[in-house]
């Protein structure tokens, strides 16, 4: 039904060099896909302000949501 790995003959296999290689590559691309980005936030005072305002509600909407899933346990009780 399935050839084995002797019969299948017309499939190659990519190196693993080469293979790291292209990941090395895609993530040197994204990580200064993400550096522009950031720099081009922290030199614009128009969109500094409002995404550090977003991250800081963020955090702290992310501490109340933890809040209230776990609660806190008062000492009388």
């Amino acid at each position: 039904m399935f050839p084995t790995l002797m019969e299948a003959q017309g499939v190659a296999l990519a190196d693993i060099t080469n293979l790291i290689s292209g990941i090395k590559t895609a993530i040197t691309w994204i990580f200064s896909l993400f550096k522009t980005f950031c720099e081009t936030i922290a030199s614009n005072d128009l969109l500094l302000y409002p995404v550090l305002l977003f991250i800081v509600m963020g955090v702290v909407g992310l501490v109340i949501a933890i809040v209230r899933k776990f609660g806190m346990k008062s000492r009388r009780s």
